[in-house]
């Protein structure tokens, strides 16, 4: 048996590597929706995940500091270095803590017809939040769904939450410059990002008072500070050199149904985008191009609603500010209900969904109030798009365009492409010439999304920039 005394002395313990620890205060400032395992389903206990917030980060890295690589294959080089991939773990730790949250609720309610009892109103009840303002326009898809003729309720209302705040800490190996490869990501998603679903529509925004701008000059000096600007698009979103805010309100509720009430207006307002209607409460037919297109394309058309010969039927402009879009005709005999997407990607695989470049959300300053904010990233631009129609749709079609459909689709498949105009157009000057034209006056070049920047420069919004 060994002495004792010929034990060697354990070794010390191991120290770890020093680090960058910095922990900030986070508070939500509009209503959160989703942020859980489950698509736009609050969690009732976890509604906050670190999961969540470190790929909001590391958006918003590609967005800063991504900027500077040429390519995917440098992005992703420097990307896994920080962030970490399947072989390497990530320098950065994302920690939250103190979690403080009030209950979901829902943001609607479906009431009974007072006509009629056994249905349903076509439309929802908002609650007080979103009751008499804009801001349901950007909750569309959160607004539930009736079936069986309004006598029934298909899909509840979304819940959400309308408070939220928690302690952040982000812990960084001491080789990481916390400055130049962190910091960036973490003030843009602060102050251009959020929590949950929709933030591009501003659901769900935050503020942290250590990193919230005092005012404009203060962004401006953070901007030229984390903006690694490049002249050319990259193949991810990057933040542009430039943006647009409006007044300052007393609270972001406020300042967040400003923009989105600029922004429905210029896409269906009356005497913008809609003619005047008949009856007050109903405006007029569209102007954009939209709707003749999908009637040229469906060969349907309500006799009453003859065709408007100086709007053009090959064109989709509205796609270049986001896809999908659902369009639904209201009367019985104009075409069913038809969505865009984007166009197959390269290999022939049906997308989905094109995140729109704009962003429209409040922006916290560090006095409490916000300002109506206008980001538009910089992304590759839109080169085609498909208009599907449901399967059970199909049969509504003349018979010979309803197997040119049919012979799209793939035997799983639930909706089928309709044959488009060659060339189908989205951004064209002509778009802008014809009378009573949205983007008439407002881009030469005959973008929806050049058009919608210049509205709202003419109703009071001012550039930030740093050129």
């Amino acid at each position: 048996m060994p002495n004792i005394r010929d034990i060697p002395d354990c070794p010390a313990k191991p120290s770890p590597p020093r680090t960058n620890e910095r922990s900030y205060e986070i508070e939500l400032i509009t209503p959160l929706f989703g942020g859980g395992v489950e698509t736009r389903v609050n969690d009732p206990s976890f509604p906050i995940r670190p999961t969540s917030i470190r790929g909001q980060l590391q958006f918003w890295w590609r967005a800063t500091v991504g900027a500077q690589y040429a390519t995917r294959q440098e992005l992703r080089a420097a990307q896994s270095a920080v962030w970490g991939n399947t072989e390497q773990a990530s320098r950065v730790q994302v920690r939250v803590e103190r979690v403080s949250f009030d209950n979901p609720k829902p943001c609607a309610t479906f009431e009974r017809d007072h006509k009629d009892s056994s249905r349903f109103r076509s439309m929802p009840t908002w609650n007080t939040t979103f009751n008499n303002t804009a801001l349901p326009y950007a909750l569309f898809p959160f607004q539930g769904q009736l079936a069986d003729g309004r006598r029934q309720i298909e899909v509840q209302p979304a819940s959400c939450l309308h408070k939220a705040s928690f302690k952040l800490t982000l812990i960084c190996h001491k080789s990481l410059d916390f400055a130049k490869q962190v910091e960036p990501a973490l003030w843009a998603w602060v102050n251009f990002g959020g929590l949950g679903s929709r933030t591009r529509r501003g659901c769900g925004a935050i503020v942290c008072k250590a990193l919230a701008p005092k005012d404009r000059n203060d962004l401006l000096a953070k901007l030229k500070t984390f903006l690694h600007a490049s002249e050319e698009a990259r193949e991810w979103p990057t933040l542009a050199a430039a943006f647009l805010v409006g007044q300052e309100h007393s609270d972001a509720i406020k300042a967040w149904n400003e923009v989105i009430k600029l922004f429905r207006d210029f896409r269906q307002g009356v005497g913008l985008g809609r003619n005047p209607g008949q009856q007050s409460n109903r405006p007029g037919r569209s102007r954009w191009p939209e709707p003749e297109t999908i009637r040229r394309v469906t060969k349907q058309r309500l006799p009453r609603h003859s065709r408007l010969k100086d709007i053009p039927d090959d064109a989709f402009p509205r796609a270049e500010l986001g896809l999908p879009i659902v369009f639904h005709f209201q009367e019985q005999g104009d075409p069913p209900d038809t969505v865009l997407y984007p166009a197959n990607d390269s290999q022939g695989k049906k997308r989905e969904r094109m995140a729109s470049p704009l962003i429209l959300k409040p922006l916290a300053l560090q006095s409490g109030k916000a300002v109506p904010l206008i980001l538009r990233l910089k992304t590759p631009a839109l080169t085609g798009v498909d208009l599907r129609i449901k399967k059970k749709d199909i049969s509504s079609l003349r018979q010979d365009l309803a197997e040119q459909v049919r012979n799209t689709m793939q035997p799983n498949d639930n909706e089928g492409s309709l044959p488009l105009p060659d060339p189908t157009r989205l951004v064209d000057p002509e778009l802008a010439k014809y009378d009573n034209s949205p983007l008439k006056d407002l881009s030469p070049n005959g973008s929806a999304i050049e058009a919608f920047i210049a509205f709202a420069r003419t109703e009071g919004f001012t550039e930030v920039s740093r050129s």
